[in-house]
């Protein structure tokens, strides 16, 4: 069975919609596009029209590739300053050279949309459950609406960092998830663990990585990796091939899609 994105973006997008209705002021996020990469100015674009769909404004500013850190910097920090924007978002990934980290801990916490920031991901993994960052809050919305109670499951996150492993980690334990962390340099020797295990959740970036074969019947695996080739897009998990009977969601028109509305979401939010 796949788990589509569109009902849950939706559903969060009516949400979200709603929210901007009901307060006083529009609601604005910042938007830093460095670069001339294809794909993220088409996901900069889709951000921009369903924030406009919702009744949020996008102010963008784009810098180029061979922009200096401190230029981004200056950027964000003007976003910072600006008090009519809310949220902050600076789109991954940047190009080669630049230090991401300390990009991203320019950010005002405060208006850290992605949840990206130091501080915010120490006070989610300390207990702070409003503070989930998108990416993972997409995570669960999409396992939970395969319809079967997450409490006592256990799961397996496949990841290229340490960091992303935690947070992940995190959020399934807040369903009451007992998770392992598996680093992607590591997938050979863990293939059991994977194959038995209830919840897996993927994003290392290599294409097909996983035939559907591998995985526990009526297990829920959540994609999260992407990569795009001249023939298509593909996620960590094969396309096609015996599946046994499991959960998946759809590399495109998975986890991409929700995580582009709990991001509005939590911009309504932040401008309340």
């Amino acid at each position: 069975m796949l788990l589509y994105g569109k009902p849950i973006t939706n559903r969060i997008l009516a949400e979200t919609k709603d929210i901007v209705s009901r307060i006083t002021i529009r609601p604005c996020l910042g938007v830093v596009l460095v670069g001339d990469n294809p794909a993220s100015r088409i996901y900069v674009n889709i951000k921009r029209r369903l924030a406009e769909e919702v009744g949020i404004d996008v102010r963008l500013r784009e810098l180029r590739s061979d922009a200096s850190d401190d230029d981004v910097i200056s950027v964000v920090n003007a976003f910072n300053a600006d008090a009519e924007v809310h949220g902050i978002l600076v789109q991954m990934p940047l190009p080669e050279g630049h230090d991401t980290e300390r990009i991203i801990a320019s950010i005002d916490p405060g208006k850290d949309v992605d949840g990206f920031h130091p501080e915010i991901i120490a006070q989610f993994l300390a207990g702070d459950r409003d503070l989930i960052p998108v990416f993972p809050w997409s995570i669960i919305a999409l396992a939970k609406s395969a319809g079967v109670p997450l409490a006592g499951k256990r799961g397996v996150v496949i990841a290229n960092s340490d960091i992303f492993g935690d947070v992940v980690r995190r959020a399934l334990a807040d369903e009451g998830v007992s998770t392992e962390v598996i680093l992607s340099a590591d997938v050979n020797g863990s293939m059991e663990t994977i194959s038995s295990a209830d919840v897996v959740v993927t994003a290392t970036g290599q294409p097909e990585r996983f035939p559907r074969y591998i995985f526990k019947r009526n297990a829920i695996v959540i994609d999260g990796g992407i990569t795009e080739f001249p023939g298509g897009v593909f996620g960590d998990v094969a396309k096609a091939g015996d599946d046994a009977g499991i959960f998946l969601t759809p590399v495109p028109g998975g986890v991409g899609p929700v995580t582009v509305a709990c991001l509005l979401r939590r911009t309504a939010m932040l401008a309340m």
